[in-house]
């Protein structure tokens, strides 16, 4: 509300460490200590439409070289995809996209790209607009349309378990943002939310609210 907002447009996913696997974690009980990640979902709404943003940073402020390379791996198939959100495109084909480049990013890792729904087992994103996943009986096959909002949200999971390489294990980073469809190429309207790996670090511990 101190930015114009009415209202809260769902409630907030905020998770830290390997919590943040769990991709609708509510129990918010936990203390994150220096070192993890926290993974926060929070959209808000105004005149009836509503946004939907994460983000994922390092609770000190600064990312461990594995961190990093799983960000870094994640906002260069973010940033593509959204270049992908042209008229005509749909958002089944971008999500296919997001599953081959994130298999890719598996492989490298040293993990079996096979099981890529453990460690990306969400679409890639979702119509926007009076509601969170609005609306749910658009198919995701349809073709993208001037005028069309959606999200962009691909990530990477890697629970804490004795198979994952102990540099990512309880890693988990989510980026989304919110694209508005135009003839002339896609839109970011939460392009005022940093996402630079560099800029979220200079921000950690140095904001204040109003």
């Amino acid at each position: 509300r101190r930015g114009g907002a009415q209202r809260m447009a769902y409630p907030p996913v905020v998770a830290g460490g390997a919590a943040a696997n769990i991709i609708h974690y509510s129990r918010n009980d936990k203390t994150v200590p220096a070192g993890q990640l926290v993974t926060m979902d929070a959209g808000c709404e105004l005149h009836g439409y509503a946004s939907d943003i994460t983000r994922s940073w390092p609770v000190s402020g600064q990312f461990s070289s594995a961190q990093r390379d799983v960000y870094e791996a994640v906002l260069e198939v973010h940033r593509k995809c959204e270049a992908g959100c042209v008229v005509g495109n749909t958002l089944r084909d971008l999500h296919s996209y997001s599953v081959a480049a994130l298999c890719e990013v598996i492989r490298q890792f040293g993990l079996s790209e096979s099981q890529y729904r453990r460690f990306y087992p969400h679409a890639l994103g979702h119509w926007l607009g009076l509601d969170t996943h609005d609306a749910a009986l658009v198919s995701l096959s349809s073709p993208m349309q001037p005028g069309v909002v959606l999200t962009i949200e691909p990530g990477l999971y890697f629970p804490d378990t004795h198979d994952v390489p102990k540099e990512l294990r309880g890693v988990a980073i989510r980026l989304e943002d919110d694209i508005l469809i135009q003839e002339d190429g896609p839109t970011v309207l939460t392009k005022d939310i940093p996402i630079h790996p560099d800029e979220v670090s200079s921000l950690v511990g140095t904001t204040k609210l109003p």
